[in-house]
């Protein structure tokens, strides 16, 4: 069965550098702020986009306004399937269909469950979650 809910996408800026993964991830700890996921690229030296989505988007914009980290947010879609039938792939058919750009997607699958995060025109939100809601 596939399941959805719309996030809220938080990108910080990490120095590249080694701690700076684990000095994040014991603020959170220590804020109590639970995490959905977190991952970031890491391009050469330079400061690099972290994405994070949080449990709860407003338990997150206090943690970044208290430690005084800029950040940037979007809303994304976080889809898991765990049915193993291909009721992602013929989202992403019907997504297609419609002229729905997918601008950016992360996926993962554990154990035959897909989890994903996309990423799409905010023009594009209302007919996404049209087609995400078919059963």
């Amino acid at each position: 069965m596939l399941q959805w809910s719309r996030v809220t996408d938080f990108v910080l800026r990490l120095s590249h550098r080694p701690g700076e993964l684990a000095r994040l991830s014991r603020q959170l700890r220590q804020a109590d702020v639970e995490m959905i996921g977190m991952w970031g690229p890491v391009i050469g030296r330079a400061s690099v986009g972290f994405h994070c989505i949080p449990e709860n988007a407003d338990q997150f914009r206090s943690f970044v306004r208290d430690a005084e980290m800029p950040v940037t947010e979007a809303p994304a879609f976080l889809i898991n399937d765990n049915s193993q039938s291909g009721s992602f792939v013929s989202r992403l058919d019907s997504i297609a269909s419609a002229g729905i750009n997918i601008e950016s997607i992360q996926s993962l699958t554990i154990g035959g469950s897909l989890t994903a995060v996309i990423w799409v025109n905010e023009s594009d939100e209302k007919r996404l979650i049209e087609i995400l809601d078919k059963s």
